[in-house]
């Protein structure tokens, strides 16, 4: 992806920058809130990465100017700021995201994939594929080889986590916020609990299982058998 990391702190881009080109993205920087409206505005990115302790105009302004003006650029907004509340208004600012740095890369890659495979599908029909498994949001319904799998409503959930990320990483932080809706990560083993029931679910014998564990990081489905 083309991203754009808005950071005023040199070293802190410049480490960011780093570990994003490592990943295979292509990266430019705008080190104040300024040159940040200034590049989304003149540039093509796929995503911003935006810190909110900024010069002349601060990360909730910049997202916000920026959907004033209908740019719908997704955007995780990158902060030291613990605070639940400074996160809200971030989001209310029209922030699709929000990490508290430091944040690990793969954590960040993972959002960012995330949120644009979101945008891609605004508006879609609810329907998301991955190999011989089809989901339906909107009519909350799931299939595996044309068979109907008759699911909970917290697996239903961990599913379309899954398969809207499909071939990537959906991390444990991924799960507890978007499924869970927790700002916090409990102690229990609760998700590798809703996966192992989902497995039982998804996998008849002779099939193979779609669902990859990344030891110490989370879950991956994928279309490869």
């Amino acid at each position: 992806m083309r991203l754009l990391v808005v950071e005023d702190d040199p070293r802190a881009a410049k480490q960011l920058v780093a570990d994003l080109e490592e990943l295979g993205h292509e990266t430019v920087i705008a080190p104040d809130g300024r040159a940040a409206i200034a590049a989304v505005t003149d540039g093509k990115f796929e995503a911003v990465l935006l810190d909110v302790m900024l010069p002349y105009v601060d990360g909730v302004g910049v997202a916000k100017l920026l959907r004033e003006r209908d740019i719908d650029v997704p955007i995780i907004m990158l902060t030291a700021l613990a605070d639940l509340d400074q996160r809200l208004i971030g989001l209310d600012a029209g922030a699709d995201d929000y990490l508290i740095k430091p944040a690990a890369p793969a954590e960040i890659d993972a959002r960012l994939r995330a949120i644009v495979r979101r945008a891609a599908r605004s508006g879609d029909s609810g329907i998301m594929r991955v190999g011989d498994i089809e989901v339906n949001e909107i009519k909350y319904r799931a299939t595996r080889a044309g068979r109907q799998l008759v699911l909970p409503k917290l697996e239903f959930q961990v599913l379309c986590e899954l398969v809207r990320n499909a071939n990537s990483i959906v991390t444990r932080q991924m799960f507890y916020q978007n499924v869970w809706k927790y700002d916090f990560e409990p102690t229990t083993n609760i998700i590798e609990s809703y996966i192992r029931h989902l497995r039982l679910h998804l996998n008849k014998p002779g099939e193979t299982d779609p669902i990859v564990t990344v030891r110490g990081v989370g879950y991956m489905i994928t279309d490869k058998s």
